[in-house]
């Protein structure tokens, strides 16, 4: 497509800022109301289906029903010379994916207010009964300002529909799946809920939870495995949002939050507690770290005092769903095993001391103290004044060389103990040392060190020979993106999948970088003329001329006798790819109208009726008092198969079938 091409008269096409399977994004500017805008414009392979385009439409106008400042909205979607678009919101930022891809994990503040902007924005969504079906990284725009914004809401709907109906399979990204979409199942908000718990992971990681060989291989992981451990994966993540997370992600749609408010009124919780506690009391509470256990039940007891939470000294720490009408809140719904530790347990002897014991022992302990903290700082004073002890330099995001310079000024040495990758400290550069910085040492003491090698390199994958959804796949799968997507045509090699990608397979990139690609398409041929052919004929000469055949659907006509074609899709002297569908509408009848006469002698006086059952439905033709031996003739018209029945007082006298 040519830059600078406008479409239906307004859309300023400028440049292009996003490819993918699906459509090709462009940034543009709406020439009647004078602003910036971005215009997809879908791929053939879409706008060439009937069923696709009926679907997209009808999905368009109700997510164009939608407006809130957390989903990308919709202005205008339409067809102009032959390409279907859609026109939306001009969002500058990037996506959730490539934010991830630049940072890694992302900080705890960041991901709970981006959680609750999207649960924000799928809240209004589901309001109108609409389920996104694919909410993945890929489809949430991040702006300038850090506002979260959900694309993609008709194209997924609509795809949905297409896959669903035509090729028995489910959509989305298999990483993204929530368990009743990977079996197939009928959808429904619940499955958003999962999908966004995926997401918030991936936040929390790096890294989404289930990976495998496969799509069908990812799709079992989310029917059957438990995600792996958060807390391995991130240790300062808080115990609030971490029970968030595996509640999203429950097997069993009942068993997660029952809508995004429910979901984004717990998330708001955790928001609270790190407002009130900096990182959170949670955000150090290990699970099976004894040295917190106590803390930790503290902290819940003084929760419980306002009502917020129960505990319960049964060996579980359980807080309650409940939602107060009187004060509008709603508290987090989990339940957790109580961690304990021997360094924590209540030595009964003290507790069952007179009151006086206690207090003696109190004072005796104070005065022990007391020396304690004086001998102590006269040790220190004595030992620093021997000045054979320094203080440890920061030596975080220094090269080499600059912290040997730090250290031998202090009298010590660097020692290089070990070498990992790293997305946030450059290559070469020090993540970490032992001992920490401002700790005191002995001149002469080794420092170790751990170096960073970068941003580790993914290996791009051998995307030839593979179809649209595997080479989509295989691109997400290593953390790259679909850049480019060009047509070749090879008789010679199988059509529809990719024959060159460039960077070529196995070489070493880093994550996020774009791969283009060149798909095989098939010859280009003309359409042939069907209409008025027989549905046999017609499909005799679609295979004969190389074509594939796609829907047949009937319509009532009375031009065209049944079995007759009346229209087809695309229309004839076409050209497109050899092995394309071609949709046929074919007649069900009754046809053209047909005429016909009956002729009869009366056999005695009486009532002499003639009734007609057609395609149309039953009628009267005759009806007249005769006398015997009298002559009835007359004629009629039918459509398709018709009988007709004449009586005389009553009495069947003559019956006729008549074939269209």
């Amino acid at each position: 497509m040519e830059e600078k091409r406008i479409l239906a008269g307004r859309y300023e096409l400028i440049q292009k800022i996003g490819s993918g399977g699906m459509a090709v994004v462009y940034q543009a500017y709406d020439t009647s109301l004078d602003r910036q805008v971005a215009v997809k414009v879908l791929r053939d392979e879409y706008i060439d289906n009937p069923d696709f385009i009926r679907q997209f439409q009808r999905e368009a106008k109700a997510v164009a029903k939608l407006s809130h400042q957390n989903i990308v909205n919709i202005y205008d979607f339409g067809t102009s010379d032959g390409l279907m678009y859609l026109v939306m919101e001009y969002v500058e930022g990037c996506t959730l994916k490539e934010l991830i891809a630049m940072h890694g994990p992302l900080p705890i503040q960041q991901i709970v207010d981006y959680s609750i902007q999207i649960c924000y924005g799928m809240a209004q969504a589901h309001s109108y009964n609409i389920v996104h079906k694919d909410i993945k990284p890929h489809n949430i725009m991040i702006d300038q300002n850090h506002i979260a914004k959900i694309a993609d809401f008709g194209i997924a709907q609509a795809v949905n529909h297409l896959t669903m109906t035509h090729n028995s399979g489910v959509l989305g990204s298999a990483h993204y799946f929530s368990p009743e979409q990977a079996r197939g199942e009928q959808v429904e908000f619940e499955s958003d809920i999962y999908s966004l718990g995926i997401v918030m992971y991936e936040m929390l990681t790096g890294k989404v939870p289930f990976t495998g060989e496969n799509p069908v291989s990812v799709a079992l992981k989310h029917m059957q495995d438990k995600p792996p451990s958060l807390r391995v994966a991130r240790r300062d993540i808080p115990l609030e949002l971490e029970l968030v997370v595996y509640r999203a992600l429950e097997k069993r749609p009942s068993e997660r939050f029952q809508s995004m408010e429910e979901m984004a009124e717990a998330l708001l919780q955790v928001q609270a507690i790190l407002d009130d506690h900096g990182a959170g009391i949670a955000s150090y509470v290990e699970i099976g770290a004894s040295r917190h256990a106590e803390a930790y039940q503290q902290y819940l007891a003084e929760r419980a005092q306002d009502g917020e939470v129960e505990v319960r000294r049964s060996g579980r720490i359980s807080s309650a769903a409940v939602y107060d009408d009187d004060d509008d809140r709603t508290r987090i719904m989990t339940s957790l095993e109580e961690t304990r530790s021997q360094n924590y347990k209540t030595d009964q002897r003290y507790a069952k001391e007179p009151e006086r014991k206690v207090k003696k022992r109190n004072v005796v302990l104070l005065i022990a103290g007391a020396l304690l903290l004086f001998f102590g700082s006269f040790w220190t004073m004595t030992a620093l004044m021997g000045s054979d002890e320094v203080q440890v330099p920061n030596l975080a995001e220094k090269t080499v060389v600059e912290a040997e310079q730090l250290l031998s000024a202090q009298s010590l040495k660097l020692v290089i103990a070990d070498e990992i990758y790293s997305a946030d400290v450059e290559k070469g550069d020090i993540i970490s040392q032992k001992p920490v910085a401002n700790s005191t040492v002995k001149k002469g003491r080794e420092i170790e060190v751990v170096l960073s090698l970068g941003i580790e390199k993914v290996l791009v994958p051998d995307l030839k020979g593979m179809n649209q959804q595997q080479y989509q796949v295989a691109l997400e799968n290593a953390g790259l993106v679909l850049g480019e997507t060009s047509m070749v045509t090879d008789n010679e090699q199988p059509y529809d999948v990719v024959v060159y990608q460039t960077p070529e397979a196995n070489t070493e990139v880093n994550p996020g970088t774009t791969v283009n690609i060149m798909i095989n398409q098939p010859p280009v041929i003309s359409v042939p003329s069907l209409v008025g052919k027989t549905q046999t004929q017609a499909q005799q000469e679609l295979q004969s001329a190389g074509f594939s055949i796609g829907g047949i659907t009937t319509e009532g006509s009375t031009e065209y006798a049944k079995d007759i074609v009346l229209r087809q899709n695309p229309e004839a002297g076409t050209t497109i790819n050899e092995g394309t569908a071609i949709n046929l509408v074919v007649s069900s009848g009754p046809g053209p109208e047909r005429s016909a006469q009956f002729e009869l002698i009366v056999p005695e006086n009486g009532t002499v009726t003639a009734s007609l059952q057609d395609a149309k439905g039953p009628r009267e033709l005759y009806r007249e008092y005769c006398y015997a031996g009298e002559r009835v003739q007359k004629s009629f018209m039918y459509f398709g198969n018709a009988t007709l029945t004449i009586t005389c007082n009553g009495q069947v006298i003559m019956e006729k079938t008549y074939e269209s």
